[in-house]
């Protein structure tokens, strides 16, 4: 009657720690202290099923040397005693294992271990370990001890699947995080090879998935290029087959020829499966990437385990690969964009040195007739008239030249950020003008590539104006941040304008200022008036 009331109170106290706590280590570890306490014993341990493998591991033990602990550990169902156990789902009792004929392992007897109990771990139907005591004498397990590790198998089988599901959807959460994080990371960047680079590294050191690659589609061939795990960061490593023929050769063929997801649970019993050389893969996942229905690309994940991957990794790969399509289709377009754009600003110089250079250069030529006639007559005054124009028709010619040559040039802005292309610009065109030119400027600001391009697209709008119709003298720049925002400010000392009536006119490059202010999100303010200069001064908050 004692043992059953003490088989009682370790029952519930099982329970208290069930209830409480969705720690396995701490359950496992409380509930088999206990279960010991209650039936004398020093000596007991308890498997957890992995559900993919269908291995048995030891995740708590009492009184093994660690010898034996490891040579005890990793099962398949039906091997040893717990293995036989989790097969029938019956509990098992052996009076004496030194003499019974299913013993396998030797290492048993030099333990000193006799008498054993083994139960299955229970939850919904499923069996998911065993939890197992021992007693290095030879002991005839009651009927009460029995039906105590019984039931405290089905309330540690209850708290293993409520642990695990926790753990899954802890995982599922970070997954999914890491799928917004990844999708936030690849958007911004505009470069194919590096984006994809990004995408399989970023796979591999969230998801721990042993070799992860992407695939693209050239001809009639998926072509790997990039790939992220040990093979992939050895310099020598050189991945073969790396042009896997569409429709024919590997999943990777198969999944570019018929655009659906592959998974392989055990390559091996695969007889299409084509193995990357050096490495030791077991189970494999191809996803398709897609764009408009059209597979441009695979992504690839292998793991050197059998039937590594669940349900979840299969929604998070092509998740992934659902992003990636939309990422590498941004890039496109950004690339067709900044062609178009070239193309544009190549036929804007030509207008412009039509309108101004090719104009100034038939003016000087008509001042110099005009004069040589003066001096044919003798008339020196009219003739130093008609050179005086002459001259300064050429020096308004240079500074059109000067500013065409500069915008030629390779955007300082991308190669060495936004100060030193502002520097440059001030130097190259407006200080060789002959204009006096000030500039203050932060020098610890850090902008992002956006904001950066933003701010010298509006300084060189506001400086040409400044140079081509305000007849300015004097240009200051100032360049500020603050912990919230960066402002600049551009002043000149020209001939200004009222800016109602110029942005209503859609003159001085006005439009292109403010359009461009309104992508940064910006407070833009202009300050002028006839007579008393320009200012522009524009508040962009950081990224």
């Amino acid at each position: 009657m004692n043992k059953l009331v003490g088989g009682y109170k370790t029952l519930n106290e099982i329970a208290s720690v069930v209830s409480q706590s969705l720690d396995l280590n701490e359950i496992l570890h409380s509930a088999l202290d206990m279960v010991l306490q209650a039936t004398c014993l020093q000596v007991g341990g308890i498997y957890l099923l992995n559900e993919q493998s269908r291995i048995l591991s030891i995740h708590a033990q009492r009184g093994f040397s660690p010898e034996f602990s490891a040579a005890i550990d990793h099962l398949e169902i039906g091997e040893g005693f717990s293995g036989k156990v989790v097969d029938s789902g019956e509990p098992l009792v052996i009076r004496d294992i030194t003499k019974d004929k299913r013993l396998s392992r030797g290492i048993v007897k030099e333990e000193g271990l006799k008498s054993l109990l083994v139960v299955p771990l229970c939850s919904k139907s499923r069996t998911l370990g065993t939890i197992f005591l021992v007693s290095k004498e030879i002991r005839d397990f009651s009927e009460d001890e029995i039906g105590l590790l019984i039931t405290a198998g089905q309330q540690i089988g209850v708290a293993v699947d409520n642990a695990s599901m926790f753990q899954a959807q802890q995982r599922r959460a970070e997954q999914f995080r890491v799928i917004g994080e990844v999708g936030r990371q690849i958007t911004s960047i505009m470069e194919v090879d590096q984006l994809l680079n990004q995408v399989v590294h970023s796979i591999h050191k969230t998801f721990g998935y042993d070799h992860v690659a992407i695939a693209m589609i050239e001809d009639d061939y998926a072509v790997y290029r990039v790939g992220a795990g040990p093979l992939w960061e050895n310099p020598a490593f050189n991945f073969n087959p790396s042009h896997l023929k569409i429709g024919s050769e590997g999943i990777t063929g198969r999944v570019a020829a018929s655009g659906s997801m592959i998974y392989l649970p055990d390559v091996r019993e695969d007889p299409c499966y084509v193995e990357m050389q050096g490495s030791k893969t077991l189970s494999e996942i191809t996803v398709p990437i897609k764009v408009k229905d059209k597979v441009i690309g695979v992504l690839d994940a292998q793991s050197e385990r059998v039937n590594a991957f669940d349900d979840t990794d299969l929604v998070v790969l092509q998740s992934l690969a659902d992003q990636t399509a939309v990422a590498i289709e941004n890039a496109k377009l950004y690339r067709q964009a900044k062609q178009l754009a070239v193309v544009e600003e190549r036929n804007r110089l030509a207008r412009e040195l039509h309108d101004s250079v090719t104009q100034a250069l038939y003016g000087i030529t008509l001042h110099a007739e005009a004069a040589f006639r003066q001096l044919d007559v003798r008339n020196i005054p009219l003739a130093n008239e008609q050179l005086e124009e002459l001259r300064s028709t050429a020096q308004e010619a240079l500074r059109e030249m000067r500013l065409l040559i500069f915008e030629l040039r390779p955007s300082v802005v991308e190669m060495q950020g936004l100060i030193p292309a502002l520097r440059a610009r001030l130097e190259a065109v407006e200080e060789r003008a002959g204009m006096n030119v000030e500039i203050n400027v932060d020098e610890n600001l850090e902008l992002s590539d956006r904001i950066q391009d933003g701010l010298y697209r509006i300084a060189q709008e506001a400086l040409n104006n400044a140079l081509k119709h305000a007849k300015a003298n004097q240009i200051t720049l100032n360049l500020t941040g603050t912990m919230s925002r960066v402002t600049m400010e551009i002043m000149d000392d020209g001939v200004g304008f009222k800016p109602d009536e110029s942005v209503e006119g859609g003159g001085l490059g006005l439009d292109g200022i403010i359009e461009r202010a309104e992508l940064l999100n910006s407070e833009l303010t202009l300050d002028s008036w006839p007579g008393r200069g320009t200012t522009i001064r524009i508040e962009v908050p950081y990224e």
